[in-house]
């Protein structure tokens, strides 16, 4: 059984936590952000997750893919909106088949719940990692209760599971022989609610717009995209 360690407790990092500790290992990880399932924090983009085929069956090794599976909305083609206002949908692949709308929050959320069952894990909020010593093997993590920063040495394995400012990558870029790059897009990013058609009376169940498709209104050099959601 090896002691591991991984920044981050975001959806890659969950499950992550929870394969490891299916295999028998000891499992901390360690999140910068406050517990989302306690404390209302910003999302960020949220804009939800369309999950495949191949991301079902990552969930079903950590044993939520049934849970996931009920809240999940079907899109079973591309809607396109065009300038006139027609529409077109355009499969994604036979009658039955189909990518499914979920919310990263909510799916977020279980995971950690997940997580948190299995024996050997363990989830540590509001403690971020700014700095790992890749060559003595310690890391710098903000500690919980004095908000101060304390350096602790790196268990058997550290996984970086801490989004595109990763620490762990940051510090590993200081090291020889590290080819890395990042380009920012141009574009900016708006996020919108679209809510529930009036009085429940729209296309089908309530929903404004068509809830089995991904939508999309191309616009040249910019678009706009809706997912449905359960609410």
């Amino acid at each position: 059984m090896a002691k591991i360690a991984i920044l981050g407790a975001g959806p890659v990092g969950s499950l992550l936590s929870i394969l490891l500790a299916k295999r028998g290992h000891d499992v901390e990880v360690y999140e910068r952000r406050p517990d989302m399932r306690r404390v209302d924090i910003p999302a960020g983009r949220s804009i939800n997750l369309a999950c495949s085929d191949r991301g079902f069956r990552a969930l079903d090794l950590g044993g939520i893919g049934a849970e996931i599976r009920e809240a999940a909305i079907p899109m079973r083609g591309r809607m396109i909106h065009d300038l006139d206002g027609e529409l077109a949908l355009l499969p994604y692949g036979r009658d039955d088949q189909a990518i499914f709308s979920v919310s990263r929050g909510e799916l977020n959320k279980a995971l950690m719940t997940a997580a948190e069952e299995q024996a050997g894990v363990r989830i540590h909020f509001e403690t971020g990692c700014r700095f790992v010593d890749t060559r003595r093997a310690r890391m710098e993590l903000r500690d919980e209760s004095s908000r101060g920063w304390r350096m602790v040495d790196v268990p058997d394995l550290l996984f970086g599971a801490d989004g595109a400012r990763s620490a762990l990558r940051t510090s590993m870029q200081r090291g020889d022989r590290f080819d890395y790059s990042q380009a920012f897009l141009e574009h900016g990013y708006k996020e919108l609610v679209i809510p529930p058609a009036k009085d429940g009376v729209g296309v089908r169940d309530g929903f404004a717009i068509e809830p089995n498709a991904l939508h999309i209104w191309p616009r040249g050099k910019f678009m706009l995209i809706a997912l449905p959601n359960q609410d």
